[in-house]
């Protein structure tokens, strides 16, 4: 009897702790969130379940209900001007760090208060599936309790600052490439010690106020419209409490999603739309108790993080934080990892080592992932300027030699070939519409422009550039031209298209191969 009432109460146990994970929860919150529900309309309810103006929710002003406003982590504030651009979380991970984790989120919730946001969408938490994938620097690595436990102190660091965490991708975006196609199939128990731990953790320890969705399909299905996921995994097996929103343009259509316990729709709430919506209520194949749950669900965290009355930038607190741009730097420090030192170079001697030469295309500028974990920082020290540093220190030569070099060998600004180089047109958009607002001569067509360009009269962004040359070889032979750069780029060779990429898109290289005569004049454009 005893051992029978011992297994009663360590049930009980359990369901108790999974039915109240979070502790910004109190159930009093649901008698407000109950009254603000009971004096919205059917049309503020279907309106209120999507977002507006890319990363907000939206406001009720009768109801005196603000709107909430993100911001793009997880490794620094992305979609506010500059701030601290944080080391990637993979090296986060690498600190083995609970502790550092913790001070790498108050780091992030402290800049998310001097910019009056509320929301940060991390951390992202997917195991890593596929070496390729694209994303796999916002995460944490291949182990799950490793993930737990980073995330987890990451979490409750932001949360600590009265800003609320949104941990992602929810489940397996393993793979970036053909993210909106590609299914994940997963057995169960691979799901429950492989790929939900993190997420298990960030709601049942760290309490997370928010889960975003992703935007792949698992196991046939999307994770928008999968109903064991949302309702049975998260809120039954879990006991979530907060708010389940999409990755912004991740709803595919309207009834799945509204049946399966998606919440908010972003960024604009394309599928679950006001109109759809009252057209399927009509045809019963979505309920009144269906919007209001999900109304519900975004009205609680509102209230229980302090956000339904409007929130104020935090003036206190700089937007070039020093005590950022000190947890950036220990963070940086503590999760180095030291792959291979062949013949025990590192650290290097500087009795022995009198001339160190640097090449590559990240050696300047400013290296970082792209998407929702770029971040344009306050200032940086690139590789070369880094290294060159602390040779002046130790009487060390760093010399720089770029592989491109040979490239003003064979190129000129114009046909009398005095002068080696490119003529450089700079436009203010994007389609070369107007007069060029800058006109140089450069050296070499070779740029990282993640932080902008610095140029002054232009923008930081959004801007296109053409360069004109003459080139003349001295040996006829076939050349290979290798073109690179993202969001769009093209060749012409005697104004013929040579190389035509105008895509937008992440960095990418195109070869092409043309024969060409020694002592002719070829008149060269790049766009």
């Amino acid at each position: 009897m005893k051992q029978k009432r011992l297994t009663f109460l360590l049930l009980l146990i359990s369901n108790l702790f999974c039915a109240s994970a979070q502790k910004w929860y109190k159930p009093e919150i649901d008698l407000k969130v109950e009254e603000l529900l009971s004096q919205m309309t059917v049309e503020e309810k279907l309106g209120y379940i999507g977002g507006i103006d890319w990363m907000y929710t939206k406001s009720i002003d009768r109801l005196g209900i603000h709107r909430m406003r993100m911001s793009d982590g997880p490794q620094g504030i992305g979609t506010k001007g500059k701030s601290t651009a944080y080391p990637a979380t993979v090296t986060l991970a690498a600190t083995w760090n609970e502790n550092l984790a913790y001070q790498y989120g108050k780091a992030l919730g402290r800049d998310c208060r001097a910019r009056n946001i509320n929301v940060i969408l991390g951390p992202a938490v997917n195991i890593y599936r596929a070496p390729m994938c694209g994303r796999n620097f916002e995460y944490m690595g291949e182990d799950p309790y490793l993930t737990s436990r980073i995330c987890v102190g990451y979490i409750k660091g932001v949360q600590d600052q009265g800003v609320m965490a949104t941990v992602k991708h929810f489940v397996a975006n393993n793979s970036d490439y053909d993210r909106n196609n590609i299914s994940n199939d997963i057995d169960e128990r691979t799901l429950n010690e492989i790929y939900f731990p993190a997420y298990k953790a960030a709601i049942q320890e760290a309490e997370v106020g928010a889960i975003m969705t992703s935007y792949n399909l698992m196991n046939g299905i999307y994770t928008t419209e999968n109903p064991w996921l949302l309702k049975e995994v998260l809120r039954n097996q879990w006991g979530f409490k907060g708010l389940v929103m999409s990755d912004w343009g991740s709803t595919h259509y309207c009834v799945p999603a509204a049946r399966s316990g998606l919440d908010l729709e972003m960024a604009g709430g394309e599928k679950m739309n006001p109109k759809d919506m009252a057209y399927y209520l009509k045809t019963g194949d979505v309920t009144m108790d269906m919007v209001d749950e999900k109304v519900r669900h975004i009205l609680r965290i509102l209230i229980a993080f302090g956000f339904k009355d409007g929130t104020e930038a935090d003036k206190s607190i700089a937007l070039d934080d020093p005590q950022s741009v000190e947890t950036a730097l220990n963070v940086a420090r503590e999760g180095l990892v030291l792959l291979k030192n062949e013949n025990n170079i590192l650290p290097i001697n500087p009795q022995k080592y009198k001339h160190i030469i640097v090449t590559g295309k990240n050696a300047h500028g400013y290296v970082h992932g792209g998407g929702s974990g770029a971040v344009v920082p306050f200032h940086y020290t690139n590789l070369f300027d880094g290294i060159q540093k602390e040779g002046k220190l130790n009487n060390v030569k760093v010399e720089y030699i770029d592989e491109l070099d040979f490239m003003p060998s064979i190129m000129y600004t114009d046909d009398n070939l005095n002068e080696k180089g490119f003529h450089a047109e700079y436009f203010k958009n994007i389609h070369f519409e107007g007069a060029p607002v800058v006109k140089q001569t450069e050296k070499k067509i070779n740029y990282s422009w993640a932080a902008g360009t610095e140029l002054e009269g232009m923008p930081k962004d959004y801007f296109s550039v053409k360069w004109y040359s003459t080139m003349c070889v001295d040996e006829t032979a076939d050349y290979e031209f290798t073109l690179g750069g993202d969001d769009g780029y093209k060749l012409f060779i005697n104004d013929q298209p040579i190389i035509d990429d105008w895509t937008p898109g992440g960095f990418r290289t195109t070869n092409v191969t043309k024969t060409l005569k020694a002592g002719e004049k070829y008149h060269v454009r790049v766009e």
